[in-house]
């Protein structure tokens, strides 16, 4: 097992694009970026604007869908960023299994960017 998430994704660049999907689908599968207050002050704002991306009536959730989702966005952690999400309320990232799965060490993933942005952000000091 690698010491951490910085050569965990190293080794990634030595995947073909397949097997990078597969890694992140499992990623967002595991992930419960939807119960964190800060994703659902997205949601919010996007059901408020008629954004929603479910498929039932005005926008709203199909039946079966449990939760409003930020156009696929999960698994920042791995991905990045969200294009929606612009404040910080609270933040869940430490008691996400995917995080301790990982091993993963920063926070507000959605905000801040990925586990590695954050890591090259402060090796070469910028904020």
């Amino acid at each position: 097992m690698p010491s951490d998430y910085f050569e965990l994704m190293l080794r990634t660049l030595h995947l073909t694009p397949e097997e990078r999907e597969l890694i992140v689908e499992k990623r967002k599968k595991q992930c419960i970026c939807d119960m964190c207050p800060t994703y659902k002050a997205c949601t919010v704002k996007e059901k408020a604007k008629g954004a929603g991306s479910g498929t039932g009536a005005g926008g709203a959730p199909a039946e079966g869908e449990s939760e409003w989702v930020l156009k696929g966005e999960s698994a920042f952690c791995t991905l990045g960023k969200s294009a929606c999400i612009e404040g910080e309320v609270e933040c869940l990232c430490s008691t996400c299994p995917l995080s301790r799965e990982m091993g993963l060490n920063y926070s507000y993933y959605c905000t801040r960017g990925s586990e590695t942005q954050q890591k090259i952000r402060d090796v070469i000091g910028v904020r």
